[in-house]
């Protein structure tokens, strides 16, 4: 063959060539066919139900919208109903799981409220909670045994011993101690959602000291919110993540409604000065703190839509939120959620947290179950126009009647529990007050006990306003800041601004709890009794049936 002729048609080496280009035609014929004719991968949907400021709420005895709804047995039935099909679900507990809570929960050290808890994780195990306000209410190392695990010091019997801990897993971003700088705990987690990742943020409310008594969180500060969640944005983003919720006890208010989340929704409060500030990679925030209904999409600092949802309180309600992850990106690309009751009547009780009640109950019977007088009627936070209640004025007597004060405060953000017609037992009245809190009596000059009065209207405004005994006030909203009490009255007396008058409060209010700064000036404090102690006492002495209603103390000027 002639050097650089056409290679013929028969030779081996074209034969060879050709048997070549055949094999890796079989070969990867597939592989770039499946480019072609393989779908996108299918978006992923997550699942969370988020619950918000349960409080120990173990036993029933709330409603919602007027019907009976909440305990630990129906919500539960609730949530096991949710989460029984395949979406990859995770349960979000935004604060205050704990503190302010009935007997059955706060006398065991709220214990029973988180292995309630616990008992869902098996069916949830993706469990994320962030501190609130009142995880705090027994000091940072009562907080961190409660998540960590081990006995504390309950008199009475634990319903799980030796207590094992919280089976959420705890992230706060904002929550830093004095000493060194350090977080309480992780600031987020990174969670596998079956095809794409999610990051879970928290944070506490930056209020926190204002509303909390001192000394429990004297070791550690509380950092501004929206800050201290972007800071933390980066570093999730460079681990490729881009779905991003928020875990926020901070809230805010708009009017209810059924249904999924609706666009132009109205939302006031702290909550929604916080979304504005967020990163513009925040998709979803769980709110809590308000106690009240959140369902709205607001703009984040990139003017992107937020999802924000809070449902209510007390176990009463949950929200149902749902989300859409583009597995290629990362990217959330939708967001709802809906508020969902958890209506007594509409299911059946979960055996499994019915029996935590029931041995919760029994193990604080010793202690509740006395009863130390009976009712005519029922006794409710229910508020005047002017701001007074029956309860309000039962409390604040009984601890002006504690210290043989002259006068006596009460903030209402302290009443947590009705008093039902009919028996009333010990328990009862714990849970109206179910802080353990001391009641104190100070001296405050008259113009100091206006300037108390004066405080309701002032920014920043106080969360509550105040019950009163033995004095009794008129006020006109019409007149400038300052100036809007009108009249005040002494056991019948004009208040002597030069006067002065011995003042009864729970140890909260005396350290300017509330915002009502003014009683930190108080001089001559003498401690006394447990607010339910003196509760305890003074409605023993009243006569039964006792009968208790609002009677003019507060007067709004018309």
């Amino acid at each position: 063959m002639t050097a650089g002729s056409p290679t013929s048609a028969g030779s081996p080496r074209r034969q060879a060539i050709i048997g070549l280009l055949v094999l890796l035609a079989v070969v990867l014929a597939p592989i770039v066919l499946s480019g072609y004719f393989s779908p996108d991968p299918e978006p992923v949907h997550v699942r969370i139900l988020a619950v918000n400021d349960f409080h120990g709420q173990l036993p029933d005895g709330q409603n919602l919208n007027g019907e009976p709804a909440g305990s630990a047995p129906v919500l539960a039935s609730y949530l096991r109903c949710a989460t029984a099909d395949d979406t990859t679900t995770f349960i979000a507990l935004p604060g205050d799981v704990v503190g302010a809570s009935p007997p059955e929960s706060g006398l065991l050290l709220d214990e029973p409220a988180v292995l309630f808890f616990n008992g869902l994780a098996d069916d949830c195990p993706g469990m994320i909670a962030t501190f609130g306000n009142h995880e705090f209410d027994r000091g940072t190392d009562e907080l961190l045994r409660m998540v960590r695990g081990g006995n504390g010091t309950a008199a009475l019997a634990r319903p799980v011993d030796p207590y094992p801990g919280a089976a959420a897993e705890y992230v706060s971003s904002n929550v830093a101690w004095k000493t060194n700088g350090t977080l309480l705990a992780a600031p987020y987690t990174i969670r596998d959602a079956g095809g794409a990742k999610i990051a879970f943020i928290g944070a506490t409310t930056v209020e926190t000291p204002s509303i909390q008594k001192a000394i429990n969180i004297e070791e550690v500060r509380f950092e501004d919110e929206a800050e201290s969640i972007n800071r933390y944005v980066p570093e999730i983003q460079q681990q490729g993540v881009h779905a991003i919720v928020v875990l926020l006890h901070e809230g805010g208010r708009q009017e209810p409604y059924d249904g999924p989340t609706r666009e132009g929704e109205n939302v006031t409060g702290r909550v929604a000065g916080i979304v504005a500030g967020l990163d513009a990679d925040v998709d979803v925030v769980l709110s809590g703190h308000t106690h009240a209904f959140t369902n709205a999409y607001l703009e984040n600092a990139g003017q992107n839509p937020v999802l924000v949802a809070q449902a209510y309180s007390y176990g009463r309600a949950f929200a149902d939120v749902d989300i859409v992850i583009d597995p290629l990106t990362g990217e959330v690309t939708h967001t709802s959620a809906r508020i969902v009751p958890a209506y007594r009547n509409g299911t059946s009780p979960d055996p499994e947290a019915q029996s935590l009640l029931e041995a919760c109950e029994a193990a604080v019977e010793p202690l509740t179950g006395r009863v130390i007088t009976t009712t005519s009627t029922e006794i409710t936070r229910l508020q005047t126009d002017a701001g007074e209640s029956a309860l309000g004025n039962l409390v604040a007597d009984s601890q002006r009647a504690a210290m043989g004060a002259d006068i006596a405060f009460v903030t209402t953000g302290s009443l947590r529990a009705e008093i039902a017609k009919g028996n009333v037992t010990r328990g009862d009245l714990y849970a109206v007050q179910p802080f353990s809190s001391t009641v104190l009596s100070m001296t405050l000059t008259g113009e100091q006990v206006r300037n108390v009065l004066e405080r309701q209207w002032e920014a920043p405004l106080p969360p509550h306003n105040l019950a009163v005994s033995g004095l009794t006030y008129t006020f006109d909203e019409r007149k400038p800041l300052g100036y809007r009490i009108v009249e005040v009255l002494v056991n019948g007396t004009a208040l002597d601004p030069n006067g002065e008058y011995t003042t009864a409060m729970v140890d909260f209010l005396a350290t300017g709890g509330d915002r009502y700064t003014v009683f930190m000036n108080g001089t001559n404090i003498v401690n006394g009794p447990y607010d339910v102690d003196a509760l305890v006492a003074y409605t023993e002495s009243l006569p039964d049936p006792v009968d208790v209603k609002p009677e003019g103390r507060i007067v709004k000027a018309v």
